[in-house]
């Protein structure tokens, strides 16, 4: 993984001001002491400005030093010799200015080795704070753009299960809609040669959710839908099958995930009414409550004991559930209810509209 560079327009801004800032405190204190305005103000350049300059270079060390634990050892060696360096440069710097300064100005200064260990412990001090502060930038950095991978690695990573999830539910709707045809072929031809135009409107709708990746429609496309495919299961079932709609205008611009309301309504036609002789009434029932979308599926089926049945937690309902989960986390819910004389099916999702914002 590349390093991050500590070399933003705002990094340096904070360390021109950090220098200015002990200039000015500097400043002060010589002036404190009696010394001249003028005076004092060329012995803080004097004092500071080699330091200031090198340690322009000290901090873009780590770029070409990045830390490493297993090479540690290498690193203390290599900023040893740097470190003797960067104090020799800066007394050559310091006693470059103050000869300049008695040349232009005949101010003589005090340069002998008793203020040696004084500008050493301070050149240490400036090489160890650059260095310092230049690797805590680049590792916090480093850490940003670890996360961000790491986040981007987990959307891949949840796209990739949708994706999967999506080739998964293609076949299963798909079979199940061939095998509810299968029985018109013999019996009812020409029923069953209607029923296959209106596959392939469904064909078409499921297709564009493939190809096109959708993993959420507007309610409205997905009402459609299950309208066409219940008219396939009716012709299969006859008057057996009996639905009501309550599907609000206000409702269906409402998204919700690609083949929730298809899911559910073919759960409740497959193990409530398609077993039972009689057969049964589908309700379906989309409410809006506190931003919430309650989508809720009942039929008249087997009543409290399916709710025993693993069948009605079949491959389709698993299927929802994973993806509501990679789509809201937490914020969605599909829970099977016992009803009266069968089950009901509530989803419940988060009030979000077309057009607006993810």
């Amino acid at each position: 993984m590349s390093q991050a560079r500590p070399s933003s327009r705002w990094i340096w801004r904070l360390y021109a001001i950090a220098w200015l800032s002990i200039g000015a405190i500097n400043l002060a204190a010589f002036v404190a002491i009696g010394m001249p305005a003028d005076v004092a103000t060329r012995n803080v350049v004097a004092s500071l400005l080699p330091d200031a300059l090198i340690g322009l270079a000290v901090v873009r060390l780590p770029q070409r030093l990045p830390w490493s634990d297993e090479d540690w050892m290498r690193l203390v060696l290599v900023h040893s010799g740097l470190l003797l360096l960067f104090i020799a440069a800066s007394g050559i710097g310091w006693i470059a200015l103050v000869r300049l300064d008695e040349i232009l100005f005949g101010h003589l200064y005090d340069v002998s080795l008793r203020r040696l260990p004084l500008r050493i412990a301070n050149d240490v001090l400036v090489y160890g704070t650059c260095t310092g502060l230049a690797y805590a930038w680049q590792n916090a950095a480093s850490a940003r753009n670890l996360a961000a991978q790491v986040a981007q690695a987990e959307t891949l990573r949840a796209r990739a299960h949708l994706e999967a999830m999506r080739s998964q539910l293609n076949p299963h709707f798909l079979l199940n809609t061939l095998h509810a045809l299968i029985g018109l072929v013999g019996r009812a031809p020409g029923v069953a040669e209607d029923a296959l135009e209106r596959l392939g409107d469904l064909l078409r709708y499921s297709l564009r959710i493939q190809r096109d990746g959708v993993d959420e429609v507007p309610l409205r496309d997905e009402w459609s839908f299950v309208q066409s495919f219940v008219e396939i299961e009716r012709l299969r079932l006859g008057e057996r099958l009996m639905t009501r709609f309550d599907v609000p205008e206000a409702s269906r611009d409402c998204i919700v995930p690609t083949f929730a309301l298809q899911t559910l309504v073919e759960n409740a036609i497959r193990h409530a009414i398609a077993p039972r002789a009689e057969g049964g009434t589908i309700d379906v029932t989309v409410l809006q409550i506190d931003e919430r979308l309650r989508i809720e599926v009942t039929d008249e089926g087997l009543g409290s004991m399916a709710s025993q049945n693993s069948e009605h937690f079949g491959v389709g309902l698993r299927l929802l559930r994973e993806r509501l989960a990679a789509l809201h986390g937490g914020d969605a819910s599909l829970e099977m209810q016992a009803a009266a004389g069968g089950m009901r099916a509530v989803l419940d999702l988060p009030l979000r509209r077309v057009g607006d914002r993810s």
